[in-house]
């Protein structure tokens, strides 16, 4: 049985009885105005939406609303009334890749209700409400039976997923024991105030920066996230003027914090001197980013020992162990902390499922509460273990436990094989960044296979691409790491591609890498690019969609005749009709077709060809794909 008084429902109304008007969020404006919602408005605007979501039926809410206060007042209702949330981005219909995710979303969920501030097309079957405004109270609403018990209260779709969206099942049972767990973790009490700028259609966002104050029973600031990416020192401008204690962000928050500040007239103003707990995690937490965000806001107060590196992931509900920094280590790795309370974890053998000796590597395993009961109407069997008669979430991350601490040492599909030995690709990418310093952005390391293997660094360089800067980096990352790059590319800004959480996905970036969207970088091996990269007999799928191309360019350009061959540029296709080209394919063969794969194309047959290897290194099967390009090819010449 659950402990009623630990639920999040249960606490807001118990704040709500006893301290009405104590504020628990407040919404800061980009002019710097606040706006203020406190425990009885909350309570009372989400029961009075608790009561129509009641009426609506039963199944998941899908929850559109952009960060803010009525996202908060979204969240509450939908736990008040029984019902899980689903947390999504509001839909951008100029991004494709939005499009397909929450298309993905709705297809895998059928939300039943849609909470937006407008109607979207597309969602079929749903009932679409508003949030109520601050007039709203429903206080008079009682909850249905059985709201409170050991059901899903939150729907999080995992972000670094390339394929089927997958919708994580998180109880109340483990929301009320997490938040508890980060409480306790972060020693917060009531002197402690929080600020979030974290997207709250995440787990770190939503749990940590949104759920957890309310169980710690401190007010949060909450700043828009893309307020924060287009002016990162106001986050650091808002924990000096209102008191903040605790907030934190992935390592690349802290990075950005750095490089904005690019002279002392940047610091003015500045005390970082509260902030007793700036918390990492979200991404590999990197010595390298504490030790430079440390010595440069060192001159207004930030003491690193506030540095709370932790780790976690969405199937745990968030929080799995977390500690404050003791400083640099001697190997640069970065401890995580110990085990939150109720996260109970071992370090296994992923091949045997047995247990690794103090301070040996192995797959990280977790039980207790926390621990999710798997995915939407998918088979979860896969992702657990049995270890000593006891169930055991299998995160897929690698680490090694040394004095009951955790340190995350990377994925286990993200580990270069080379040679005999074992290199992580953070491990790898860390000596090109840390030569560069402000010069780079993001780094992606992967392997391609072949009769020769070749590690292949992708790195994201500020200015000038040089192939010194390359010779450079392969020197650096062999002296420091003893990998021998095969080939290093350099690439501009904004290149790697990332999850909309941050996180580098480097298994799409070799996909993007083979199938030659890279085509202004500077390499420092041409000969290799030529022969990683080179066309291999055009398969029959690609043969047959390379003709579908064709005839859809032809369309769109109104032009009597596309071939295979011919240039994409010189046709006319510029991003609009790459867009529009690339939408009527996605239609017409329900296959993913990114826009970035048609724009780096020269030519319909490099479309198709990028296509076809993409869609492979996704797991769908060539004869599917060319049953499914015959279908629609034998369906437009019916027409």
């Amino acid at each position: 049985m659950i402990d009623r008084t630990n639920l999040l429902v249960d606490i807001l109304h118990s704040r709500a009885d006893r301290d009405p008007d104590a504020i628990a969020y407040e919404l800061v404006g980009r002019d710097g105005r606040t706006t203020v919602l406190t425990h009885g408005a909350l309570a009372g605007r989400a029961a009075a939406l608790a009561g129509r979501l009641a009426r609506c039926g039963d199944g998941p809410v899908l929850l559109l609303y952009p960060a803010g206060l009525e996202y908060v007042v979204a969240v509450f209702a939908a736990m008040m009334a029984g019902r899980p949330v689903i947390p999504a981005y509001p839909p951008n219909q100029s991004s494709l890749p939005d499009r397909k995710r929450l298309s993905g979303i709705v297809e895998d969920a059928r939300p039943s209700v849609v909470l937006a501030p407008e109607h979207h097309p597309g969602i079929p079957a749903a009932t679409f409400l508003t949030v109520p405004g601050p007039e709203a109270d429903g206080t008079s609403w009682f909850r249905p039976a059985g709201a409170e018990q050991q059901q899903v209260a939150i729907v999080q779709y995992t972000s670094g997923s390339t394929g089927r969206p997958r919708g994580v099942l998180v109880r109340h049972d483990s929301v009320a024991a997490n938040t508890a767990a980060i409480a306790e973790a972060f020693g917060l009490d009531a002197a402690s105030r929080g600020m979030t700028w974290l997207p709250p259609y995440h787990d770190m966002g939503l749990i940590g920066g949104l759920l957890a104050p309310m169980s710690a029973g401190i007010p949060v600031r909450v700043m828009p996230p893309e307020d924060f990416l287009k002016a990162p020192l106001s986050w650091l401008r808002q924990i000096t003027e209102h008191g903040v204690t605790v907030s934190g962000g992935p390592d690349f928050a802290y990075q950005l914090c750095v490089r904005r500040a690019h002279n002392d007239a940047a610091l003015e103003g500045l005390d970082l001197s509260g902030w007793s707990v700036a918390f990492s995690g979200g991404e590999t937490v990197k010595q390298q980013t504490m030790d430079a965000f440390a010595k440069r806001f060192a001159p207004v107060g930030f003491d690193p020992a506030a540095f709370v590196p932790c780790y976690g992931l969405a199937e745990a509900t968030l929080i799995v162990s977390a500690g404050h920094w003791s400083g640099p280590a001697e190997d640069a790795t970065v401890s995580c902390g110990s085990p939150v309370t109720g996260q109970h974890v071992v370090v296994v053998d992923p091949d045997t499922a047995t247990p690794r000796q103090e301070g040996q590597e192995g797959e990280i395993w977790i039980a207790g509460p926390h621990v999710t009961s798997g995915y939407l109407g998918a088979d979860s069997s896969s992702l657990f273990g049995q270890l000593d008669g006891e169930t055991f979430l299998r995160t897929g991350d690698l680490g090694h436990l040394r004095a009951g601490e955790l340190t995350v040492t990377g994925r286990a599909k993200d580990v270069i094989v080379f040679r005999g030995a074992n290199h992580h690709a953070s491990d790898v990418e860390a000596p090109a960044l840390e030569l560069l310093g402000r010069g780079a952005g993001t780094a992606a390391a992967f392997l391609v296979d072949g009769d020769a293997p070749c590690p292949v660094l992708v790195l994201e360089v500020r200015g000038e691409r040089t192939a010194e800067i390359a010779s450079r980096v392969r020197a650096a990352v062999l002296a420091g790491t003893g990998l021998p790059l095969g080939m290093v590319v350099l690439v501009p800004p904004r290149t790697v591609p990332r999850t909309s959480s941050g996180k580098v996905r480097r298994s799409q970036c070799r996909v993007e890498f083979l199938a030659g969207a890279f085509g202004d970088a500077v390499v420092d091996d041409a000969d290799m690019l030529a022969a990683l990269t080179a066309d291999r007999p055009t398969s029959a799928a690609a043969t047959e969609l390379t003709t579908l191309i064709c005839g859809i360019v032809a369309a769109v350009r109104d032009l009597p005749q596309c071939r295979p061959t011919d240039s994409l540029t010189d046709l006319g296709v510029d991003s609009v009709l790459a867009a529009e080209s690339a939408a009527v394919l996605e239609d017409a063969l329900r296959l993913p077709v990114p826009l970035g794969t048609v724009l780096s194309a020269a030519t319909p047959q490099d479309v198709a060809n990028a296509l076809v290897r993409e869609w492979l290194a996704e797991g769908r099967a060539e004869d599917a794909v060319l049953d499914r390009v015959h279908s629609v090819i034998k369906g437009e010449a019916a027409a």
